[in-house]
Formats: structure tokens, C-alpha cells, sequence
């Protein structure tokens, strides 16, 4: 008894060495005895909900601070809250089932993992699709373990998902690479079957089964021809070369339409007579001597790609205005919008949360008189395909339901406040939240915000201009926290297109925004915001969202933003999704 205990025990030890040996020689990851490939984990700074104030994340989203990681339960909400400048798993039953980037959904069966920082390295580092999650609640700490089974989940995973899509397609008659599709998918599927056998070579065929998959997920999306394919664009190009070389890569990629930011940071990208002419900077100091929109529209003209000046209204930067005597907010500091905590303050204030920014006023005329004018200078001066304004909104506050709501309300400039007083007899400082006066309140800065947009559209439609807006799809929480109230502007028909921001690569949500903007935008176009290039997800998340949008009949997407578009997200998109099939 005791030799055949030692014989099993010497295959058994020769069975995990010579998979280990050919995982190295495949140039496959180590696996241990216990078939774990990796192992690794990481402090955790809050479990939500929790009886204890999260002190460093109260004023971020979703409460996680800088470099934390979160765990979320459904007891939590519906979802995290979170914004884009993190990354999240959703975790169901111990495995991870998606990484998301942001405001993921909490499934009732499970929690979702959120981290900034450092944290969000960790997670990037340490957790895929299959990855095993240990939760120590006692010792704060999360586990994540990649075995063999995590590969074979994956594999499956992603089969499934290609099938669905295959699926909808079809059903919608949306011709795509069927060919190439399908012979990619049978290696994938006999690749995953082979996988389930419990040899050594199980984790080989897992890996073998995803990258065709893979392959066959590039080639699924149908290239739709009317669809507008654009991105948002810091130009940072100072010569005609690099301008050239920058559409020319776009073209190649299929982009047919750049969102080119003119004004931002409170300067101009072109030698503006506008800014001149109110003492400003005449133009960003790196584009010197250099009309930068000058080339970009007529060498997008060359190649057929539409340009839209994206313009940030009411938002001038996070750089020091001190040291700079011709910034916007040295020449007009009465300009500068301000927090129900720092309404009195001498000093002016910014947005710990939005970049330590600062932010301009939205009720006082001579702002927004400012902001028209320099658009009808843009667009008398150069060739432009439209508009797109961003920043059309107040700073963010907390939620409604934060107890510090109230005091991060912003508008309290001496503007607004001199105005409302006039109308309603009371100073918006002394204005409680929950009180019939504060619904007056919010509703004069809702106001602010959909008088300028209605004042733009009625000067740029007349010169058949495309006015489109970036609105956050929540409306609720818009209307709430930042006094965007886009249903109206829908209503009103002031834009011809919407470009929403979906700040999350979690397929329920993303469907349930697309749909909430479907039913309030009227008959405008949308052009939905994906961040998924600048979350740093996966190829095959872009691509599953771009796939959600196009069920949806959606007119177009714009991928935030350029300076994040690497060349993975460039190679899936050529292979179909953005470019016709080659004869």
C-alpha cells in the first residue's frame, strides 16, 4: 500500500513538474503544484457600505480617494459612482466575470473591486477574466489567483460573447466578415474543447483558444459606412508635417470626423483677435508664430474628414493663474464661478475633484457675451464642420443625499447672487436645501446653462453648422449635481446632435444610459463618448460597446480620446468595425 502511495505521488509530482516545463517551454506562464499560475494581493482601504467615513474620498465619486481600492457590495447601490480616472473588476461567485473602468454595476451576487492609483496598477497587474478573488474581511485584504481554470473561463467567456454578437448582426442583416469570422471561431471552439481534457497541455490550448477568439471578435463588427467614426483631439502638433502625419494615421485607422479642442485651459489654439481684444493670451504659447486650426481643417478637407471645434465653456484650466497677469481669471476675476463654502473667500476657488480647476460663471453675462463671441470668430474664420461644447454645465457638487450637498453647490458668485436677490428677494447663500426656495434656486442655474446653449445653436445653425453638446447621461444626477438640464435643450430642439459621455465600460450600464438618451434626445443625432482607450481596457471591451451602440441605431461614437488611442485599438478597429472589408 505504502509503494503505491509513493508511486501516485511520483506521477503526480513528475504531472505538475512537466506542466510547469511546458508552460516554459511554450512560453507560458509558470504553474505550481496546485495549478495557480499567479497569486497576489493588496490592502484594502474601505469595504462599502461601511459604518466609517472614507475621510480621503468623501468629495471624490463614488467615495474612493486617490490611490484606494474599494470593494463595493450591492447594499452599496445599483452601481459604484465612480469616474473614469480608475479601473474595476465585477466579481460574481469568486470569479471575475468583466473588468470595467468605471461607475460599474454591483451584481446582488457579488461585489465589485475598484481601485485609483497605485491600487488601479494593482488591479491592471493582478486581475483578469477568471481570475479567482479572496476577500479577508478580518485582515482587510483582497487575493487574486490566476489558474488554469481562469484561462479555460476566459476562453469560454469570450467564445460566447462572439456568438451573440454574431447573432445580432444576423438578425439585423448588418453584413460583416463571415468568412474569416467563422474559421476563426472553430479554431477558438476546438482549441477550448481540447482544453477541458486534464493533460498538460490544458493551459497551452486555453491560451491557443483565446487569442483565436480574439481573432474572430476583430473581424465580427460590420463597417457601417454612414456612421459618424470620430475622436476628441488635444492637438499638440506645431508644424504642418506633424499635422499631416496625425490625419494621416486617422485616416488609416477609419476616423472620418475630428472633435478638435480650440479653447482650452482658457486659451485659444489659433492667434485669437478676440482674446486680443479683452487683454487674454491671443493665443496658447506652444502653437506660437502657428495656426494650428488653420492646417487642421484644410488638410482633414484633403483627406474628407470632417472637423468640430470642441470648446470647453465654462471650464479655464487647473495652472496657477498667479503667475500669469493675462489669464482669463487675472484680467476678470468677477468671472470666476464659485462653492457655497468659498463664496466670501479672497482667494479664488477651484474644484478639488474636477483637477483643482477652475471654473467661470454661467449666470454673468459678460461671460457667456465672451464665450459667443469667440465662437462666431472661430467660425467666421475658418471652415469648420461644427460645434461641440463642452463644459456646458456647473461644477460638480456631492449628491443630494451627502451631507455636505449644500455647501458644494456652485454659482455663488456676487453676479448670481445680486441677480436672484432681485428676483426672488432672498441671497442664494441663505438659500437651505429641501426649502421651495432652493428648487428656484436651482432651477435660475439651470437656466444659465440652457440660455447659452439656446443662444449658440440660433447663431451657428443659421451658417449650417452641427451644434452638438457633451452631456453626462444621467440625467438625474446631471440635473442634481451640475445643473445640466439636456432634456430641455432636447425638447427645445437647440442641438442638432448629443455627444454623451459613457464613463464606463460595463456593458448593463452603458446599455441602460444609451437607452434612458434614446428616449429624451428627440429627433438629434448622438454620437456616443467611449472612454474605453482612455480607461486603458481591453481591445475586445471597445468593441463589445461599440457593438451595444450600434444595436441601439445610434447615428455615431467619438472614442475619448487621441493621445490614448495606441495601436491595439487602432489594429481591431481597422480590421472591420471602422474599415470596409478589402476585395
Amino acid at each position: 500500500m505504502k509503494k503505491i502511495a509513493t508511486f501516485f505521488l511520483l506521477l503526480f509530482s513528475f504531472f505538475c513538474t512537466t506542466l510547469s516545463v511546458f508552460a516554459q517551454d511554450e512560453k507560458l506562464p509558470y504553474v505550481d503544484k496546485n495549478g495557480v499560475i499567479s497569486k497576489a494581493s493588496y490592502k484594502i482601504d474601505f469595504i462599502y457600505p461601511s459604518d466609517f467615513a472614507n475621510i480621503a474620498g468623501i468629495i471624490f465619486p463614488g467615495h474612493r480617494g486617490p490611490n484606494q481600492l474599494v470593494i463595493y457590495k450591492r447594499s452599496f447601490g445599483k452601481s459604484t459612482g465612480t469616474n473614469e480616472y480608475g479601473r474595476e473588476a465585477v466579481v460574481v461567485d469568486g470569479i471575475v466575470r468583466q473588468i470595467t473602468g468605471a461607475n460599474s454595476t454591483i451584481p446582488s451576487n457579488g461585489f465589485v473591486i475598484s481601485g485609483h492609483g497605485k491600487a488601479k496598477k494593482w488591479i491592471t497587474d493582478n486581475i483578469k477574466v477568471g481570475s479567482e478573488i479572496k476577500i479577508d474581511e478580518k485582515n482587510s485584504t483582497i487575493i487574486s489567483l490566476m489558474t488554469v481554470d481562469s484561462y479555460k473561463y476566459c476562453a469560454k467567456a469570450k467564445i460566447k460573447e462572439i456568438e451573440k454578437i454574431i447573432k445580432t448582426s444576423k438578425a439585423k442583416n448588418q453584413p460583416y466578415d463571415e468568412k474569416t469570422v467563422k474559421k476563426y471561431l472553430k479554431k477558438a471552439k476546438d482549441y477550448a474543447r481540447k482544453a477541458r481534457r486534464k493533460d498538460i497541455k490544458s493551459l497551452s490550448y486555453a491560451f491557443k483558444s483565446i487569442e483565436m477568439a480574439d481573432l474572430a471578435l476583430n473581424h465580427s463588427l460590420p463597417y457601417i459606412e454612414k456612421e459618424l467614426k470620430g475622436v476628441w483631439v488635444r492637438p499638440v502638433e506645431t508644424s504642418k508635417g506633424e499635422i499631416e502625419k496625425t490625419l494621416n494615421e486617422m485616416q488609416k485607422t477609419g476616423i472620418n470626423a475630428v472633435f478638435l479642442e480650440t479653447f482650452f485651459h482658457g486659451k485659444t489654439i489659433f492667434p485669437s483677435e478676440t482674446m486680443k481684444k479683452y487683454g487674454f493670451i491671443e493665443q496658447n504659447e506652444i502653437f506660437a508664430e502657428f495656426d494650428p486650426l488653420e492646417e487642421w481643417v484644410k488638410q482633414a478637407r484633403e483627406r474628407n474628414i470632417k472637423i468640430h471645434v470642441w470648446f470647453q465653456s465654462f471650464y479655464v484650466g487647473n495652472k496657477p493663474i498667479v503667475p500669469n497677469e493675462n489669464a482669463i481669471l487675472n484680467i476678470k476675476p468677477e468671472w470666476a464661478n464659485r462653492d457655497k463654502a468659498n463664496y466670501n473667500s479672497l482667494d479664488i476657488p477651484t474644484h478639488k475633484g474636477e483637477h483643482n480647476g477652475y471654473f467661470l460663471d454661467p449666470a454673468n453675462t459678460e461671460v457667456t457675451d465672451f464665450l459667443k463671441e469667440l465662437l462666431y470668430e472661430i467660425s467666421a474664420r475658418y471652415d469648420i464642420d461644427g460645434i461641440n461644447l463642452d463644459y456646458v454645465r456647473y461644477p460638480t457638487s456631492a449628491k443630494p443625499e451627502s451631507s455636505n450637498y449644500e455647501i458644494t453647490n456652485w454659482g455663488y458668485t456676487q453676479f448670481a447672487r445680486d441677480e436672484f436677490m432681485k428676483i426672488y428677494g432672498v441671497d442664494p447663500v441663505d438659500v437651505v436645501y429641501k426649502t421651495p426656495i432652493w428648487d428656484d434656486w436651482a432651477k435660475y442655474r439651470q437656466e444659465k446653462i440652457s440660455n447659452y446653449i439656446k443662444d449658440v445653436s440660433e447663431i451657428f445653425k443659421k451658417r449650417g453648422l452641427t451644434v452638438s453638446a457633451v452631456i453626462f447621461p444621467t440625467q438625474e444626477n446631471g440635473i442634481a449635481t451640475k445643473q445640466q438640464n439636456w432634456e430641455v435643450w432636447a425638447k427645445e430642439r437647440y442641438l442638432d446632435a448629443f455627444t454623451p459621455l459613457i464613463l464606463t465600460a460595463d456593458y448593463e450600464l452603458t446599455l441602460d444610459m444609451i437607452k434612458g438618451i434614446k428616449k429624451n434626445v428627440n429627433s438629434a443625432s448622438i454620437y456616443t463618448g467611449l472612454f474605453v482607450t482612455f480607461m486603458e481596457g481591453e481591445c475586445e471591451d471597445l468593441l463589445k460597446q461599440l457593438h451595444l451602440i450600434r444595436a441601439e441605431k445610434i447615428d455615431g461614437v467619438i472614442i475619448f480620446d487621441w493621445a490614448h488611442f495606441g495601436d491595439k485599438y487602432k489594429n481591431v478597429l481597422k480590421s472591420s468595425a471602422f474599415l470596409p472589408p478589402k476585395n
